[in-house]
């Protein structure tokens, strides 16, 4: 299983974007015009953009990352009446692609299209939904999100929903003690997470910005994921061992910030 200040825009609608009048989700079009809704990822550590291999205060030693993508699926707006208007079914954000200019945090920007209007805020699912995680990447054409071999866990039949990896060095020395491998999958661990704000569709509205901050990610309850522990370095291979995937993809939500 499993530089980057550049910013990638993925011109209208992505490969893995998929339109319904209506969803089983309850999300649905309106008959309005549509106008563009740009969708900006960020990855961050304490607020600031991550720079790979860059030494991080973690606890009382030392951290760095040198990969982080994502699955995110089901984006949807929020109307004040409740229901949903859909933007994407699937989506991969890779914030550290291997062809990326710099060692800094590439920021991903996804061109969809919605309603034009105001909204209430805005639903994002954390992984691949089990209808999809059911398929394999031989389902679907090249260039589709889910194409991805890589990301694809045969072992589990399913999909890697996030790749988080990265180093500790518990004695601040200089040299890694051991590395930190988070590859959450399974439908166990998916997550959808709404976040309220008012949000406007329109010709001048400015991006909706989404931003990952793996400094909470691994503040759990006000606790670190304590990594002097060998156990909570990796996400387990057992199928049936979801707990470290679970504690991150539970705090996801406190992970992520939105504005607009």
């Amino acid at each position: 299983m499993t530089r980057w200040t550049a910013r990638i825009a993925l011109v209208g609608l992505s490969v893995g974007s998929l339109w319904f009048s209506t969803g089983c989700d309850g999300t649905k079009d309106n008959a309005g015009p549509k106008r563009e809704v740009k969708i900006t990822f960020r990855a961050l550590y304490d607020g600031q953009p991550i720079v790979r291999y860059a030494k991080y205060d973690y606890d009382n030693y030392w951290v760095d990352f040198f990969r982080f993508n994502a699955y995110m699926s089901n984006l949807a707006l929020l109307r004040s009446d409740g229901t949903l208007e859909r933007l994407s079914s699937i989506e991969w954000v890779d914030f550290t692609p291997d062809d990326a200019p710099s060692d800094t945090a590439v920021n991903v920007t996804l061109t969809l299209r919605a309603s034009e209007g105001q909204y209430a805020g805005i639903r994002l699912g954390y992984g691949v939904p089990p209808a999809l995680n059911a398929k394999q990447p031989k389902d679907f054409p090249a260039g589709h999100p889910l194409s991805r071999e890589g990301e694809y866990w045969i072992g589990w039949k399913g999909y890697i929903f996030n790749k988080i990896e990265g180093r500790v060095d518990l004695n601040k020395d200089g040299q890694p003690d051991g590395g930190l491998i988070y590859h959450c999958g399974s439908d166990a661990v998916f997550r959808e997470y709404t976040f309220d704000l008012p949000i406007r569709v329109e010709a001048s509205a400015p991006d909706i910005v989404v931003a990952f901050d793996l400094r909470k990610l691994f503040l759990i309850n006000g606790q670190w994921l304590d990594l002097k522990d060998p156990y909570n370095h990796i996400t387990s291979n057992d199928f049936n061992d979801v707990v470290i995937a679970t504690k991150l993809m539970n705090n996801f939500r406190n992970a992520t910030t939105v504005t607009q």
